[in-house]
């Protein structure tokens, strides 16, 4: 996987799969990406998004009848930790605190920095 190969229109298909508990065809995800993204892409636009998907190694597509369904070949989880650490070794020298301290300096709301408080106390 390399996650500088993925388009923003990509990452809104693969989130739309991600948050599936089930394999979708074409039209299911065109529909659910046009709604939660505000878009009115045709069906071509996102097999064409589908199909470079499948080529890059983050789905796979079977065939049922006449329809084709994609499942993620990449979690969400994986794709976010190397999202995470390709930043972090770019815009913080690999560090991943760094990182983390920047986000809490300029992006986090209380709540946010609440959570991420419980989390590293889980840890310890």
């Amino acid at each position: 996987m390399d996650i500088n190969d993925i388009s923003t229109c990509e990452k809104f298909v693969m989130k739309v799969i991600w948050d599936s508990t089930e394999d979708l065809a074409l039209q299911d995800v065109m529909g659910r990406v046009n709604e939660e993204n505000g878009k009115a892409w045709k069906p071509q636009t996102v097999s064409t998004f589908l199909a470079r998907l499948v080529r890059k190694g983050f789905l796979s597509m079977y065939r049922k009848g006449r329809d084709c369904y994609y499942q993620p070949l990449v979690s969400k989880d994986d794709f976010w930790k190397a999202t995470m650490k390709e930043d972090a070794r770019i815009f913080a020298h690999g560090d991943m605190g760094e990182l983390a301290c920047c986000l809490c300096d300029e992006l986090l709301s209380k709540d946010d920095i609440a959570k991420l408080k419980k989390k590293v106390n889980e840890l310890n």
